[in-house]
């Protein structure tokens, strides 16, 4: 059992095993599933809606895309290894403006946010780790330049990038 040397905020316990959740809001359901859950914004749904989730984004046009990402509200199921692989993969510098990102960046950005999500998910799902990381807790991208790590002030989060490969825009 893999377990982080931080106290978890939620957990689930079955008779194989737990789920632990280290940060996670979680509330009560006034309504069904299907009444409360957008969809659109989920990045493993069928139902997951390109072009809502970039008119979403226009809102958030003055906040890091960085924290964009991890907004639950515009990219469901997407976490700081997901953000961390898919802007990279973009080429997009995390601490970027989303406002100031240009549209081809943003469409190129969301297509590897669902890209790797799938990757991750399933190697989650077939090896029971996920381990195909180009930058996340990397010394070296795969590209060959070297990764900074930094601490995020707010979220106290580790964001993984590569100042040679993702361009920043502010």
């Amino acid at each position: 059992m893999n377990k982080k040397k931080v106290n978890r905020s939620f957990y689930l316990a079955f008779a194989n095993g737990e789920i632990n959740c280290y940060v996670v809001s979680a509330q009560k359901l006034e309504k069904s599933p299907e009444e409360t859950y957008d969809w659109r914004t989920d990045v493993l749904s069928k139902q997951f809606d390109k072009g809502f989730v970039k008119s979403l984004l226009k809102a958030k046009h003055d906040k890091t895309i960085d924290d964009v990402l991890m907004d639950q509200a515009i990219f469901s199921g997407v976490g700081n290894k997901i953000r961390n692989e898919a802007l990279y993969r973009a080429g997009i510098h995390p601490l970027s403006i989303t406002g100031k990102i240009p549209p081809t960046k943003i469409i190129k950005l969301i297509n590897e946010v669902v890209n790797y999500a799938k990757i991750f998910y399933d190697q989650l799902e077939k090896k029971g780790v996920n381990d195909f990381f180009q930058v996340y807790q990397q010394e070296y991208a795969a590209d060959g330049s070297e990764v900074t790590m930094k601490i995020l002030p707010k979220s106290k989060r580790k964001i993984f990038f590569s100042e040679y490969k993702q361009q920043l825009f502010v």
